[in-house]
């Protein structure tokens, strides 16, 4: 266990990646702070979770936390920096294989954000900045079928949103100019176009 999470903290720290995914992205031009090589459970009885700050008794917390599925393989990687995560934060699915890439800066989704369903098809993609979406954001289907693409500007939808039912056909169609919308809608009752299929 001690050994396996070892190599993939060191992968992780030169290479971004303990395994390669032909959809992982992992380039990201702000640079995190240098996480402490202090590794903890996340059922580790001394940390505690105030808001968004993590402690380590009554301090803020610097170091790595990590889960281990019943196998004893990792579940789940996190970084943190001064109560706040800071750096790559990594989930795997039980068979080893990546389920989410999230990169942080003082607490702060950054740069972009990924996720994949277990057969490996990506599940969503987006950009952040300043915890803020910001450019392209596409959710899929297990399946592979697109069914979410909406654009963003500093955290607010911008230019062309589209939705799609499981289906295939097409939910909403519409283009934000300047906070209007212009387009198809796509309402019904009891539903709304913004929900997503992923809680981010």
């Amino acid at each position: 266990m001690v050994s396996r999470l070892f190599i993939i903290i060191f992968w992780s720290s030169i290479l971004h990646s303990c395994k390669p995914h032909k959809d992982v992205v992992e380039s990201a031009p702000k640079i995190a702070k240098t996480v402490p090589w202090q590794f903890l459970k996340f059922s580790d009885r001394h940390l505690s979770k105030h808001q968004d700050t993590l402690y380590y008794e009554d301090k803020f917390y610097s170091g790595y936390l990590y889960d281990l599925y019943e196998n004893n393989d990792t579940s789940i990687l996190k970084s943190y920096f001064n109560g706040v995560e800071e750096g790559f934060q990594k989930k795997w699915y039980p068979k080893g294989q990546l389920e989410e890439l999230r990169f942080y800066i003082n607490g702060k989704k950054e740069e972009i954000q990924q996720g994949w369903w277990p057969n490996g098809n990506l599940r969503f993609y987006f950009t952040a900045y300043n915890d803020e979406y910001s450019g392209e954001f596409k959710e899929w289907m297990e399946n592979g079928l697109l069914v979410k693409c909406f654009h963003y500007k500093n955290g607010y939808e911008e230019g062309s949103q589209k939705l799609w039912w499981a289906n295939g056909k097409i939910r909403a169609n519409y283009v934000i100019k300047a906070g209007r919308k212009f387009g198809l809608l796509g309402y019904r009752i009891c539903e709304n176009p913004y929900d997503s299929i992923i809680q981010k």
